[in-house]
């Protein structure tokens, strides 16, 4: 069972339009095997070029920790990046939970600026978020991701390739998934919500591809055609032992500009698909194709095994689960079509061994060698 505790963070220190937020990400550390406390640490991209006043304001930050405790944090680091159009601002804090459990932290600033995917932007608070498991047994540090080599700036009429990929110091998988932008219900709000009028990049202007790699993080729009400015936002879902144990939520901004360099063909459009399309990394093949894609994790398994069926259309799969020998051990059911689907299969009473994961997607069979440890 996927286990989320929300650390969601909303910038709340001006009263005026976001201009100046490019993005950021929250990162947070366990300090000692002996106690839950926590380094946490929040990353703001902020423009120094049209929001550098801005930016100065932007000193303090508060925080709701998620129980019942918030805090005002002040920027510790500012550090110009990306030909000085763009600076990383650090804000550093220390919390101890008295114990195991969910905890949604969120702060607020009143509004971000209008994008071309994000329209009444600026009614809506930004808001970042890390979601991480808190127990005494474990020990983490949440990925950590950095602003692309690219910048912050792309090119109109061609194809853009830009590498989101995060480190992880415990060497734990990482995958990677669209997500939608992230608001909050209101201004003294700590609880975290879908910003309901985001669309992603290429469904805004209906033309092109955009799609993420869950494997390396790569993200490709082929190609972005309408001058304008984007939000983007990924989520990082960090696992261990067949648990997912954090996610990131890593927010920018892309600027699309007239820039010299030879067009692209843009593709027919296709809309972007919600999720890790491509697959979590798993020690065996999987199954896909250019319309579905059936994903295991982990494999081997000890115990639960997460199964996601995806397609580029709405489909209802079914799948069972059987034995070497044939013998049915699991079935999976779907409620209604969708492009994504998910299920956790309990596999900790089976024995060590072979199954098998038949599934049946329009007309086609797929079989998945599943290894139970």
């Amino acid at each position: 069972m996927k286990l989320f505790i929300c650390l969601c963070l909303v910038l709340m220190s001006i009263q005026t339009y976001a201009t100046h937020i490019l993005g950021g990400y929250v990162q947070a550390k366990r300090v000692s095997p002996t106690s839950l406390q926590y380094d946490i640490v929040v990353t703001l991209y902020l423009d120094e070029v049209y929001g550098r006043a801005a930016a100065d304001d932007v000193n303090i930050i508060q925080i709701c920790f998620g129980d019942g405790t918030t805090r005002t944090i002040t920027r510790a680091t500012r550090q110009l990046v990306t030909d000085r159009v763009a600076s990383l601002n650090v804000y550093q804090t220390q919390h101890t939970y008295a114990g195991p459990g969910s905890f949604v932290v969120t702060t607020t600033i009143p509004n971000r600026t209008e994008a071309r995917n994000l329209p009444r932007a600026d009614l809506l608070p930004f808001t970042l978020s890390t979601t991480l498991l808190i127990n005494s047994q474990l020990v983490n540090q949440t990925p950590a991701v950095s602003v692309p080599a690219t910048g912050f700036r792309l090119a109109a009429r061609q194809r853009a390739t830009i590498n989101l990929q995060a480190t992880d110091a415990e060497g734990d998988s990482l995958v990677y998934g669209l997500v939608r932008a992230l608001t909050t219900t209101s201004l003294t709000s700590c609880e975290q919500r879908t910003a309901t009028t985001y669309q992603f990049p290429n469904d805004a202007t209906r033309q092109g591809t955009f799609r993420i790699n869950s494997r390396t993080g790569t993200l490709v729009w082929d190609s972005p055609v309408e001058l304008g400015r984007y939000v983007i936002s990924i989520a990082i879902d960090e696992w261990r032992n067949g648990v997912t144990i954090s996610r990131t939520i890593h927010e920018i901004t892309l600027f699309v500009e007239d820039r010299p360099g030879t067009p692209t063909p843009t593709p027919p459009y296709e809309p972007a698909i919600e999720g890790a399309f491509g697959g979590i990394i798993t020690a065996l093949p999987e199954y896909t194709d250019a319309d579905i894609e059936l994903v295991v994790f982990p494999n081997p398994v000890e115990s639960r095994l997460w199964v996601t069926i995806q397609s580029r259309k709405a489909i209802v799969p079914s799948a069972q689960l059987r034995d070497i020998g044939g013998r049915l051990i699991h079935e999976l059911r779907f409620n209604g079509p969708a492009r994504r689907h998910e299920q956790l299969i309990d596999l900790e009473s089976l024995s060590a061994g072979t199954y098998i994961l038949h599934t049946e997607v329009n007309g086609r069979t797929i079989a998945e060698k599943i290894l139970k440890k």
